[in-house]
């Protein structure tokens, strides 16, 4: 009898440990600073490119990029710098003036989709949007996605003084 029971709890332990295991691997390990591509086998747990769906909401470096990647446009949680500007008087009441708020914790939006011109030249030529991610402090902080079709994304954390171009893992 004793040994049904041992029996029995390691077969109920490793049923445990085997349901705990995560399907999705995290946010930052699905895109990589590189100048090659790298891809991810089928074998590996779902990555964020392919948990991504695109009526979701995303906010974060990895998940925008892994958005732009698969659905070539931003999350239907970004508006423009001028819809962020009307969405802002009309939800608070009060009158823009300058970026000194959280557009995501003010009135649930990110703002992106806009041109960004490369007057500084510091990426190659080609015709370019910007895009606000990782919103953490009490304004829409230094952090971007500057984008291109067909999965060409720089990341800067530094608005826009140096970029680093993202890969598809």
């Amino acid at each position: 009898m004793k040994f049904f029971l041992n029996l029995f709890a390691t077969f109920f332990a490793l049923t445990l440990a085997a349901c705990s295991t995560s399907t999705v691997s995290s946010d930052n390990e699905n895109f990589q600073s590189s100048s090659s591509a790298k891809f991810s086998s089928s074998a590996e747990p779902q990555s964020i490119y392919e948990a991504i769906e695109e009526s979701g909401k995303y906010t974060t470096r990895d998940s925008v990029a892994a958005y732009l990647c698969k659905f070539d446009k931003l999350p239907s949680n970004y508006v423009s710098k001028s819809e962020g500007k009307a969405l802002y008087e009309s939800k608070t009441g009060n009158t823009f003036s300058k970026w000194n708020f959280n557009p995501w914790t003010t009135i649930g939006v990110m703002i992106g989709g806009d041109v960004f011109d490369n007057r500084e030249g510091l990426l190659p030529s080609g015709s370019y949007h910007e895009a606000d991610v990782d919103y953490f402090d009490a304004n829409r902080g230094t952090k971007r996605l500057v984008y291109q079709s067909d999965c060409v994304i720089y990341y800067t954390a530094d608005h826009y003084e140096t970029f680093t171009r993202l890969e598809r893992q």
